[in-house]
């Protein structure tokens, strides 16, 4: 009660954020840091929970982000696993991090919290308030807020937006299911992206540490290309771990995730009239190996830096919001529209075809396969790699 007098005595607010995911809480933090008042709505009870991601990332993109290193464990191997191939890349400077997802959002709450902005846990956006075709707040279970703008924040659901008449939708989706495990016997320097029908039809499995004896193991698919349920695959995986080379004896599991995340291209309109989209929402996030946090945070901050001024200047329009999208599609478009390119078609690929490209793989070079991994996919390694490789670099475009 005595946070929800303190929330209503601020009451209207510059922005209102529906969701404290990694975009709303980054969001959040820029928006709070220029001065502006922020509420941020959560409907669950605690901040990065429940988990719907496995976590996998890049430390020089943590780095670049401020997330402190206690909060990633890194790995200095990655396995490529097909049905019968595998290629191996080795870091002597660890590369792939895999994030306390837990504790790196509440870092991020915590980073929000001390900009300024408020946070409202167990509280549910149910629809925005539109009048006269400009959104004027949220509406919840049991009441109504005023502010002059609001952020969808809620991930792939895009709750606002779509009740805005800004966005139909996503049709096709990864869809992922996790043990995260207590293995005291797994190596902890180690990360498997597994593919082919035995364990992730359509999509690919993971075996990511991440600290402690702690280890998460997961499959991820791809909906509509497959109807397959990634649970009917999980416990497989964990059961035949042995013949990938992982040493899962004596684990057991002491949480299960589940999650989806939008695998289409980003939409076509990320801000309306007083509304603003970001992160999975309205497809911040690289749909070649479902990476989506680093993606968030970065939405996030560029939101929250055109928002800001934007307020100021008491024009909340989209004509004032849109150089958002602008500058996303700037920086990232190509790069992810590339990777829907490839997801779409990689998807379709059998066991066969999995194996000959696990080969091609063995020609990447550790930092290049990373580059890869990290959807850079028009950076410089590419064109060294085309100079010395062109012969194979082709008939990978024409195996896509």
């Amino acid at each position: 009660m005595i946070f929800r007098l303190a929330i209503m005595d601020r009451m209207p607010f510059d922005a209102i954020i529906a969701g404290a995911g990694p975009a709303g809480l980054s969001a959040a933090a820029t928006l709070a840091e220029r001065g502006c008042s922020v509420l941020v709505l959560e409907q669950n009870h605690e901040i990065g929970s429940p988990i719907r991601t496995s976590g996998g990332t890049f430390i020089e993109e943590m780095q670049k982000l401020g997330i402190p290193e206690r909060l990633y464990h890194p790995v200095s191997r990655i396995r490529f696993v097909s049905p019968k191939n595998e290629a191996r890349f080795e870091y002597s400077i660890p590369r792939l991090g895999v994030l306390d997802v837990r504790g790196a959002f509440q870092f991020l709450a915590e980073k929000a919290i001390g900009a300024g902005a408020q946070i409202r846990l167990c509280t549910r956006v149910t629809q925005p308030i539109v009048e006269d075709d400009f959104v004027r707040g949220v509406k919840l279970q049991t009441d109504e807020l005023r502010c002059r703008l609001v952020i969808d924040a809620t991930g792939y659901r895009s709750a606002l937006l779509k009740q805005a008449g800004l966005d139909p939708g996503f049709q096709r989706f990864g869809v992922g299911s996790e043990y995260d495990m207590y293995a005291p016997r797994c190596d902890q320097d180690e990360a498997l992206l597994i593919v082919g029908s035995r364990f992730a039809p359509s999509g690919y499995g993971w075996i990511l540490p991440w600290g402690r004896g702690r280890v998460r193991v997961g499959v991820g698919v791809i909906h509509p290309d497959s109807r397959e349920n990634p649970d009917d695959y999980l416990d497989k995986l964990v059961a035949e771990s042995g013949r990938l080379g992982v040493d899962l004896k004596g684990a057991q599991p002491v949480e299960h995730h589940t999650g989806l995340i939008p695998s289409e291209r980003f939409v076509e309109k990320f801000a309306g009239d007083g509304i603003l989209g970001i992160g999975d929402a309205v497809g911040n996030a690289s749909s070649l190996v479902g990476e989506g946090i680093r993606w968030a945070i970065y939405a996030g901050r560029m939101a929250g830096e055109v928002a800001a001024p934007a307020l100021a200047k008491s024009d909340v329009s989209r004509r004032a919001l849109v150089p958002f999208e602008r500058s996303w599609r700037k920086k990232f478009g190509t790069d992810l529209s590339l990777a829907h390119n490839i997801n779409q078609r990689i998807a379709r690929w059998d066991d066969q075809k999995w194996d000959s490209r696990t080969e091609f793989l063995k020609l990447l070079s550790p930092d290049q396969f990373a580059e890869a991994m990290k959807t850079n996919l028009r950076g410089r390694w590419l064109w060294k790699f085309a100079a010395t490789r062109s012969r194979q670099l082709a008939e990978a475009a024409g195996w896509l």
